[in-house]
């Protein structure tokens, strides 16, 4: 992909979202001198990809897109074709329960969880966010510490899970509010216990 390319999708995108996340990632992309194709962001702009051209008229033309995604294989997978045939894949199952993610974070470290999930690791609950997780807290996968606090909400391979898989993703919405209700009553209950005595 092409520098170009790039440019054009990152401001395509902070165009939808009325945002700056697209020029933010470039600038960081600059500065740190990241390799883009091992980041989650590219990941989030091959989803916004398929999810714009489905937009544009129906299904999008997988066949010679750049990008493209199985998710009903036994492994779910977003794929980059590159322009010298070398195909890139990432693997869309989640690390902790090793289902396809459900409402994607991915850490600073560049690992993709479920929302749950990364919570669950973290010791917080799912209500409270990622943002709340302690700074000692570490990624399930590499163990890294620290990588919590710049979390990023992967919105559009959110999007795109849900358009594709629609009944994995209203049965995975209904857990996920239930233990979210759960949490809430719990830490409530708690609250209300230390504040009576």
């Amino acid at each position: 992909m092409n520098a170009i390319a790039m440019r054009k999708i990152l401001k395509k995108y902070d165009k939808v979202h009325s945002s700056v996340n697209g020029r933010n990632f470039k600038s960081k992309m600059l500065a740190e001198h990241t390799e883009i194709l091992h980041s989650p962001w590219l990941i989030e702009l091959g989803a916004f990809y398929l999810n714009f051209n489905e937009s544009d008229g129906g299904k999008s033309d997988e066949l010679f897109s750049p990008f493209s995604c199985d998710l009903k294989a036994r492994q779910p997978l977003i794929t980059l074709m590159l322009p010298d045939s070398k195909k890139l894949e990432y693997n869309l199952t989640c690390a902790v329960c090793l289902d396809l993610v459900f409402n994607p974070y991915a850490l600073s470290c560049g690992h993709l969880f479920c929302k749950s999930c990364a919570c669950s690791a973290a010791s917080v609950m799912i209500f409270q966010g990622l943002k709340a997780a302690s700074p000692e807290s570490k990624c399930p996968v590499c163990r890294e510490a620290g990588v919590y606090a710049n979390a990023v909400h992967m919105l559009e391979l959110d999007l795109l899970l849900k358009k594709r898989c629609k009944d994995y993703w209203k049965e995975r919405l209904i857990t996920e509010r239930a233990e979210m209700v759960k949490q809430s009553k719990e830490y409530w209950d708690l609250q209300t216990k230390y504040v009576i005595g």
